[in-house]
């Protein structure tokens, strides 16, 4: 899968879906900033820039029109915490241009004869109830309806499915606090496509069974879920709902904008702000201090305005008065923490008490103190001492600490340092938050990204792999593997070299797609003489041999050059051609030699016996990683070892009652050389290599086979040694393996 990615950010989607092979075909970014994030991290990866102008491109065929589309069109258009103006904002108009893309790549594909994309796309809940039917607009676009959509009842739900005639759309609503990180962030998802046998609305509907936002039995009410005391980013996916009181929240800058303890609380900012954290203790809550400089008698349980800087309120911890009229902080289960002072509040009339705090010198500086203990706030998490702590409340003066960038990354499921790049001619140490922040609030969570990517695979139609097409090799040879070929690469495995003693035809390491070099040999001198002269200059051998194939087929001429090629009357490249010729014409491609080494087999009648110059190219193509050896087995097996597979094809022993044929050259092949090559099997693996032998299922091949520790594999072969077709029938044959 390949996908395009539009307003790619820092690319949320790439990370996401890095785990699941898929690749970025192309993005788009206007911003600097993240434009130098994505350059830093995906250099090879073209950002196209301004998004408007990528579907004249993909029309153009300039552009490539991947497998899937995805972005985040601009937010602000729709957020609440900005104006609002919808599709009259030109950043809103960008949805629409998102269609026009979509459009263009379904285009170009139906055109390719390809399946048409898949369609993801994100945004802010706002969206939902932009004033000017915004996302109306935009699923009648993706559904090919000629004009706006209207939801039942007047308001979009947060879930929900519609089907057009151009693609089927589903929608849902998801919260990143589910998906593994420690914040709330809740965003519209769209999923949508024309492809045949995909259905978007099983990627985002889950059974209630199974869906990720029930929360936990062992919660106590609603909570700020951002981060817990535990740890910024360390919470595993139970933890994301924040354990009673313990609470970070972050909220954009603005005075409209509050942390609450309903659903309604925004997290990282849209309108760019880096956002801030507070903590708030069990049994008690975050108040404002009055500005009129009395005690905090209201406790804002719902609503804290104060934690803005530009609020300019300081942040108060408010404490009730116990029942000896003592005002103490309390743990939820009414155990008192320490003793405060009031503050000017009087015991017994019920009122908050604002907590004091003391600066006192000290050596190292000044610090706070609470009864004369060091006033420390929770840490930063990457913190190594307290000369790098950092406390979430600075309360000499009254401000809120920010999360720091790398805090921001985690809360988005990125690598530490995403973000942390060389700028402006500065090295990445000297990067500035401020684009880091505002880079980071942009973009989607990864967590998120990743579930939907996980079940956009999931979705997808399962299709039936293309069967594989298999060289054939340009000898005919008895015994030769092509018709075994897709079982023995079942259970040939990887290595970085495949050795084959017994090399033959070549079917094997032809089709060989698992190993980096062959050694390549056979006791068979005219063979290895033909491999070897084809790799030198292969023009010349076929050259010759194609004289050869228009001028001598007729028995007198086969049986002159026959003649000729036993009186070894030939140089290298003559007797290669000559070999080769022999092989297409003599009585059915069989390969046999006499005591006195000659080649006896007779004239195969063949009316135009076919010349494999195709095939002679194919084995060209790869004889550069090859060395052809002539050389018995014993040479062959001494020099393999470690990271080796070897093949072993051997002169099959001859079934009980069956003559067999052995004669593959001058000597044949005896059954102390089927011992022998087992046992010299055996030695090479010693040396950790990896062993096959294909050999018959005579009943001694299998017991020795057996007593060597051999595991043996039975497998269907077609025998092809008989001079009638007809006969030709199916055995069956073993492949013995050693560390398999």
């Amino acid at each position: 899968m390949k996908y395009g990615s539009v307003c790619s950010g820092i690319e949320a989607a790439s990370k996401a879906w890095k785990p699941l092979g898929w690749k970025p075909a192309w993005f788009s970014e206007i911003e600097p900033f993240p434009s130098a994030v994505l350059a830093h991290h995906w250099p090879e990866v073209t950002n196209l820039g301004d998004m408007t102008k990528i579907a004249d491109a993909v029309r153009a065929g300039e552009v490539e029109a991947p497998d899937v589309l995805v972005g985040g069109t601009p937010c602000q258009a729709f957020s609440i915490a900005g104006l609002r103006e919808g599709l009259s904002d030109d950043r809103g108009q960008l949805t629409l241009s998102y269609v026009e893309l979509a459009n263009a790549i379904d285009a170009k594909r139906r055109e390719r004869g390809e399946p048409e994309a898949i369609i993801v796309w994100e945004n802010v809940p706002g969206v939902l109830s932009s004033k000017d039917n915004a996302f109306g607009c935009f699923l009648a676009g993706l559904a090919g309806e000629s004009s706006e959509l209207l939801p039942a009842g007047g308001k979009w739900t947060h879930a929900g499915c519609v089907s057009g005639p151009e693609r089927v759309i589903a929608w849902r609503v998801l919260d990143a606090q589910f998906f593994g990180v420690a914040q709330r962030r809740r965003r519209v998802f769209v999923v949508a496509s024309a492809r045949k046998g995909f259905d978007p609305a099983a990627v985002l509907f889950e059974l209630d069974s199974v869906r990720r936002d029930t929360p936990p039995s062992r919660s106590t009410g609603k909570a700020v879920a951002a981060l817990t005391a535990r740890g910024v980013g360390t919470c595993g996916a139970d933890d994301n709902q924040a354990q009673a009181g313990h609470l970070i929240a972050m909220t954009h800058e603005q005075g409209d904008d509050e942390i609450k303890t309903d659903n309604s609380a925004s997290e990282l900012t849209c309108n760019h702000k880096a956002p801030i954290a507070a903590y708030g203790i069990p049994g008690n809550w975050i108040g404002r201090a009055p500005e009129n400089g009395g005690n905090a008698t209201e406790p804002m349980v719902d609503v804290s305005p104060c934690l803005t800087v530009a609020d300019r309120h300081g942040v108060a911890y408010a404490f009730a008065e116990n029942s000896h009229g003592e005002f103490r902080l309390q743990n939820g289960d009414g155990s008192i923490i320490g003793s405060l002072s009031t503050g000017g509040g009087k015991p017994g009339q019920g009122y908050h008490a604002v907590v004091a705090f003391q600066e006192r010198g000290r050596a190292d500086g000044r610090s706070l103190e609470i009864n004369g203990d060091l006033a420390y706030a929770l840490t930063a998490p990457n913190g190594g001492g307290r000369a790098q702590e950092r406390n979430i409340a600075d309360f000499r003066t009254m401000a809120v600490r920010r999360l720091m960038p790398i805090e921001c990354e985690r809360l988005q499921g990125f690598p530490d340092n995403h973000t942390l790049i060389g700028w402006r001619g500065k090295d990445a140490a000297e990067c500035p938050d401020g684009p880091r922040y505002k880079a980071i609030g942009n973009s989607m969570a990864v967590p998120v990204m990743r579930w939907i990517g996980e079940r956009i695979a999931a979705a997808l139609p399962v299709e039936e792999p293309a069967p594989r097409t298999w060289q054939r090799p340009f000898l005919k040879w008895a015994g030769g593997k092509y018709s075994l070929l897709p079982e023995l690469d079942r259970l040939i495995p990887e290595g970085k070299r495949l050795v084959e003693p017994f090399v033959g035809g070549g079917s094997v390491f032809l089709n060989s797609e698992k190993h980096e070099s062959f050694l390549l040999a056979d006791v068979n001198a005219d063979l290895i003489n033909l491999y070897q002269m084809l790799e030198v200059d292969h023009i010349r051998v076929c050259s010759l041999a194609k004289i050869l194939f228009e001028r001598a087929n007729s028995e007198d001429a086969y049986k002159e050059l026959r003649d000729e090629f036993n009186n070894q009357r030939m140089g290298a490249p003559e007797r290669a051609a000559a070999f080769l010729f022999l092989n297409r014409h003599c009585f059915n491609g069989l390969i046999r030699y006499n005591r006195d080494g000659f080649f006896n087999v007779g004239w195969g009648k063949y009316e135009a016996p076919y010349f494999p110059e195709i095939e002679i190219k194919v084995f060209k193509l790869k004889s550069h990683k090859c060395v052809f050896l002539n050389a018995g087995y014993r040479r062959t097996l001494a020099l393999a070892g470690d990271g080796d597979v070897v093949y072993c094809d051997p002169p099959y022993e001859p079934l009980p009652g069956t003559a067999g044929f052995t004669n593959y050259a001058a000597g044949g092949f005896t059954w102390d050389d089927q011992i022998a090559l087992a046992v010299n099997c055996v030695s090479a693996h010693q040396r950790g290599a990896k062993i096959l032998i294909s050999n018959s299922t005579a009943p001694r091949v299998l017991e020795l086979y057996e007593h060597l520790g051999f595991t043996l594999h039975h497998v269907n072969a077609r025998r092809a040694i008989s001079s009638k077709g007809s006969t030709r029938e199916t055995a069956r044959d073993i492949v013995a393996t050693l560390g398999v």
